[in-house]
C-alpha cells in the first residue's frame, strides 16, 4: 500500500504489507483422488484470544463457529465428500439466526462487502479471488480500489419472501422476517464475505470489530485464511503481529504516565444546527489496547449534553479526546470534519466573552485525534479496514499519542486535528 501523500507513512504499511515466506502444506486447489485416510488440513489455527470465533477440524472439513453472528460455517475439501454429521439450513428457511452454511475450500472466486475481509484478503496475497463486490462497497486500500475497479457490483435481495411474519418463541408478538441475500448466483462466485450474520447459505460474517481484545481483532486474519486453506501463512503473519504487539506492551508497562482518554462527538444537523454533545462508550478492546499503551479510558457515564459548559465539564478530566462525530453534507451523509469543523462544533471558541474551551486538557495539550487518517474519495477509512487486523500497528499509535507530549503526529490512523495533520486521501492510482 503507497500513499503518495506521506512517503513515510507509506514506508511502514507497504512493510506490513509484505506476503509471508511460509511454505504451506494445504492444498492450494481442488482434490482428484479423494483419499479418506489422509489429513487434507495438516496446517491448523486456533483462536486463543477473545476473537469472537472458534474452528476444530476433521480430515476433510473445518467447522467455524462465529460467536458473535451465531453463524456456524463447515468448509470441506474441495474434490471431497461434503460431511455429513451436519446440514445446511435451507436456503428458504425463515430461521431467525444460528445458520448452517456449507461451502468447499479453497476460495477462487468470491464477493467482498467487508473492509476487515478486505484486509486480510491483502495480507494472504489472495486478492485475485476477489471477483465481485456490494454495490455500496468502498475500501481505503489503493491496490484493493484497483482490483475492485471493473468488478461486477452485486446487488442485495430483500423478500424471497418479503413479507412473512414468524411469530417469535419467547413473545406472543409476531415480527417480519426478510429474507436477505446477494445475488451471486449468475456470477458463479462462491460466498460473500460480508459484515453481520444474514439469512443467506452463502454470506460469511466478518467481526473483528466486535472482538474483546485487541490481539483477538488480529486473529479474525485467521477465520479467512481458513476459507483460503492458507492457515500456514496467517499463523505467520498473527505471530508477527503478536510478538510486536507483546513487545510495545511490555516498553509501555512502566509508564507512569495514565493519561485519560475519552470518546466524544458533536450532533449536527444539516442546517448547521448543533442539538448538542455526546460521550461515547470505549469498547473492551480499545480499553485494552488505550491500557497496555500506559493509557487509561475514561469508564464514566455515557450521556449526552445540551449545555456545552456541562459538557467541558464532564470531559475536564480528558487528557486525549478521540472525535467520533460526522460533518453533515447538505443532502444527505455525512463527510470527514476537519479542526475548523471540530472547533465550531464543539464551541472551542469566545462565546459571551471568555473562552469556554481553556480549561480542558485535551484543548490545552492539541490532544484531539480522530482514526481517519487513511481515507479514500469515497467515503471509506482505514479504521474499518487494517486497523481492524494488525493490532500491533494500532498500539504503536497509542504509544506514541501517549507520550507526545503537545499531540502526536506521526502517528499510521490516529489524526491530530490541532496540529492540522491532512488527511492522506487514497485512491486506487496509489497502488504501486
Amino acid at each position: 500500500m503507497i500513499f503518495k501523500t506521506n512517503i513515510c507513512l507509506a514506508a511502514a504499511l507497504s512493510a506490513l504489507m509484505l506476503l509471508p515466506t511460509t511454505i504451506h502444506a494445504n492444498e492450494s486447489g481442488c482434490v482428484t483422488n479423494y483419499d479418506s485416510s489422509k489429513d487434507y488440513f495438516p496446517d491448523k489455527v486456533k483462536s486463543s484470544y477473545a476473537s469472537g470465533f472458534d474452528i476444530t477440524y476433521t480430515k476433510n472439513a473445518k467447522y467455524i463457529h462465529n460467536t458473535i453472528s451465531g453463524e456456524t460455517y463447515v468448509l470441506y475439501q474441495c474434490g471431497t465428500p461434503a460431511p455429513s454429521d451436519i446440514s445446511p439450513t435451507p436456503a428458504d428457511s425463515l430461521q431467525v439466526g444460528n445458520w448452517v452454511k456449507v461451502v468447499a475450500v479453497p476460495g477462487s472466486k468470491i464477493a467482498l462487502d467487508s473492509a476487515p475481509a478486505s484486509a486480510a484478503i491483502e495480507l494472504l496475497g489472495a486478492q485475485s479471488t476477489v471477483a465481485a463486490s456490494y454495490k455500496y462497497f468502498a475500501v481505503t486500500s489503493p491496490c484493493m480500489q484497483k482490483q475492485l475497479d471493473g468488478l461486477p457490483r452485486i446487488q442485495q435481495n430483500f423478500g424471497t419472501p418479503s413479507n412473512r411474519r414468524r411469530r417469535s418463541n419467547n413473545s406472543s408478538d409476531s415480527r417480519l422476517v426478510r429474507r436477505v441475500s446477494y445475488d451471486i448466483s449468475t456470477l458463479g462466485l462462491q460466498w460473500t464475505f460480508t459484515t453481520y450474520g444474514m439469512n443467506d447459505p452463502l454470506s460469511i460474517a466478518v467481526n473483528p470489530e466486535d472482538a474483546n481484545d485487541m490481539l483477538g481483532k488480529a486473529e479474525w486474519i485467521k477465520f479467512i485464511a481458513a476459507f483460503y486453506n492458507k492457515e500456514a501463512e496467517a499463523n505467520e503473519i498473527f505471530a508477527g503481529i503478536e510478538s510486536r504487539y507483546n513487545a510495545l506492551r511490555a516498553s509501555s508497562a512502566s509508564s507512569s504516565t495514565k493519561k485519560t482518554v475519552g470518546l466524544a462527538r458533536y450532533n449536527k444537523v444539516a442546517n448547521g444546527t448543533i442539538l448538542g454533545w455526546s460521550i461515547d462508550q470505549v469498547q473492551p478492546w480499545l480499553a485494552q489496547g488505550l491500557a497496555d499503551a500506559g493509557l487509561s479510558a475514561y469508564s464514566g457515564d455515557t450521556t449526552s449534553f445540551r449545555s456545552a459548559s456541562d459538557f467541558y465539564s464532564a470531559i475536564s478530566g480528558w487528557d486525549i479526546l478521540i472525535d467520533t462525530s460526522g460533518e453533515p453534507l447538505p443532502h444527505g451523509g455525512a463527510t470527514i470534519p476537519m479542526w475548523s469543523n471540530l472547533v465550531s462544533g464543539y464551541g472551542f471558541t469566545s462565546s459571551g466573552g471568555r473562552d469556554y474551551a481553556k480549561s480542558l486538557p485535551a484543548v490545552d495539550n492539541s490532544a484531539i485525534y480522530r482514526s481517519d487518517l487513511i481515507s479514500s474519495y469515497n467515503n471509506a477509512t482505514d479504521y474499518s479496514e487494517h486497523l481492524q487486523i494488525q493490532a500491533d500497528v494500532l498500539l504503536g499509535d497509542f504509544v506514541k499519542i501517549a507520550s507526545a507530549p503537545s499531540g502526536a503526529k506521526d502517528t499510521k490512523w490516529y489524526r491530530n486535528l490541532p496540529q492540522n495533520v491532512p488527511v492522506n486521501w487514497a485512491s486506487a492510482s496509489d497502488c504501486k
